[in-house]
């Protein structure tokens, strides 16, 4: 299987670099500036990687084979497209252009993009996932990644199948320690997903920090009532209720889920978050407006997450 990874950033090239190291025949899309950087040097990667009881940190150079045009006579068999949730609107069309006969793994945040999706691919051409086991920055010439010790890659059909396809990916993911876990529910399950990555820097920032945030219950009781605004929301747009934390938990009292969030903010996590807090401020605002600016349309009353607009300012 010929692969393309579509997104040269943290988690494009982390998947890029992983399947590779499993044997895979990858090449990364990038800019036209970093062809020759890229094909000549590497890419430098500052890891830290978690995922097995021998935790490692160290430093590698990844050597991918590199492109930075499509046409639709490509030949691969499989285009992975992981970009900035801000991104979505200008790499999907050239996508849909240049994808050949080639399936597409939309891997990220998505909030509404799956109506794009829907006018500008043929049917059953996309499917879904979300890299939920890695995080990181870029460096000047490289990145810093994150990989977590209980992280999945979420993958699922838009019609709940099972799919050949997604079970070959899948297989693939486990194969390059990806952890991957097929949700039949995706469609619902990436847009209440996309709330928790739309309100957390705002209150991070208000915070002054992950670990300030994580450890004040204040906040943390906050962030749950945004979280239950982001929800309504969700349920306005007619996505159903999924099995995910803490979401699935809402119905226990607040002295109750406030512990249990707090301990999902690990070490690992709340290091992970704050490096992360230092990079695209575009994307981040555009979670948090996608999300208000919704509740708005549907008119569902928003006051917590109204309240957190003032600490947007992430420079």
């Amino acid at each position: 299987m010929k692969i393309l990874i579509f997104g040269a950033g943290v988690i494009g090239t982390t998947y890029a670099w992983q399947l590779q190291e499993a044997g895979y025949d990858i090449t990364l899309f990038v800019r036209k500036q970093r062809m020759v950087r890229y094909a000549n040097s590497g890419v430098p990667v500052n890891y830290t990687d978690l995922r097995s009881q021998t935790e490692d940190y160290g430093q590698s150079v990844f050597r991918p084979n590199v492109l930075d045009r499509l046409d639709s006579d490509n030949p691969f068999d499989l285009i992975i497209v992981s970009v900035r949730s801000n991104q979505w609107s200008d790499a999907l069309p050239y996508i849909a252009k240049h994808a050949g006969k080639a399936d597409v793994l939309l891997l990220g945040n998505i909030w509404e993009e799956v109506k794009i999706v829907n006018k500008i691919f043929p049917k059953g051409k996309c499917f879904f996932g979300f890299p939920d086991i890695v995080t990181g920055s870029p460096t000047e010439n490289g990145i810093n990644c994150h990989l977590f010790k209980r992280g999945h890659t979420i993958l699922g059909e838009a019609d709940k199948k099972v799919t050949e396809r997604l079970k070959k990916t899948a297989e693939m993911m486990e194969a390059a320690g990806m952890g991957p876990k097929i949700n039949k529910d995706i469609k619902d399950w990436l847009p209440t997903r996309y709330l928790a990555s739309a309100i957390q820097p705002a209150l991070i920032n208000k915070a002054g920090g992950a670990r300030l945030f994580a450890s004040n219950k204040l906040l943390i009781r906050q962030y749950i009532n945004a979280l239950k605004e982001g929800q309504k929301v969700c349920r306005k747009k007619g996505i159903k209720s999924v099995n995910l934390f803490p979401f699935s938990r809402f119905f226990l009292p607040g002295f109750l889920l406030t512990p249990l969030i707090r301990r999902q903010f690990s070490d690992e996590v709340v290091a992970a978050l704050d490096n992360n807090m230092k990079h695209a401020p575009a994307e981040k605002k555009k979670q948090y407006y996608d999300v208000f600016h919704t509740g708005k349309r549907l008119r569902v009353r928003m006051p917590y997450w109204r309240s957190f607009e003032k600490y947007l300012d992430f420079s």
